[in-house]
């Protein structure tokens, strides 16, 4: 019984992330910063789909898996998970400029904005892979982040809606930890020196 209540609660964890991290484009449409169209390029989405799931398997299994494991055992209690979501955020940075150009935006801003929005969404990654003790709940939610990026064009208008995306990605992890308290618990006290 207790099993299926940890298992829900894993997948409520991945689905309130996903959630979380698209609230920007709702609240960007509504407040009329975003248009938002339904697969702008549907040969991007088709070939993409089984990209994303392949690459999402094995970005989590290295960065969550392997290299969180080799930077819990070298740095000091606190910093494995910022460190392995700091480098978790390379790789979909580098996506996100390629296959989703801001025309009109000097680089650097777009690199920047970018960088602190797949850092934050990386973090609540490993606070997944931490409170579930596997890679497998992350694999997914990142392959669903990027599945519904190809799915949805957004053209925005103005600067709101980057500072709503960062927002929702800060809210995307808050949920995480918000969902997975219990099992995140033993990560916190050890770093506050409870344990």
């Amino acid at each position: 019984m207790a099993t299926d209540a940890r298992s829900s609660q894993t997948w409520v964890a991945v689905v309130v992330f996903v959630l979380g991290a698209f609230l920007h484009l709702p609240a960007g449409y509504f407040l009329r910063y975003a248009r938002v169209d339904l697969l702008p390029s549907p040969g991007l989405f088709l070939a993409g789909v089984p990209l994303a799931i392949a690459a999402a398997l094995v970005h989590e299994a290295l960065v969550r898996g392997k290299l969180y494991a080799a930077l819990q055992l070298a740095l000091p209690a606190g910093l494995a998970a910022p460190s392995a979501a700091l480098a978790g955020a390379v790789v979909p940075l580098a996506g996100r400029l390629y296959l989703f150009p801001v025309p009109y935006v000097p680089f650097p801003v777009v690199a920047g904005h970018a960088l602190m929005v797949e850092f934050v969404l990386s973090l609540g990654l490993t606070w997944i892979a931490l409170g579930t003790g596997s890679t497998r709940p992350g694999t997914a939610a990142l392959a669903a982040l990027w599945i519904l990026r190809m799915a949805f064009g957004v053209r925005f208008h103005g600067s709101a809606l980057p500072l709503l995306e960062l927002a929702a990605a800060v809210a995307a992890t808050l949920l995480v930890a918000k969902v997975l308290a219990e099992p995140l618990a033993p990560y916190r006290e050890r770093l506050l020196g409870a344990a």
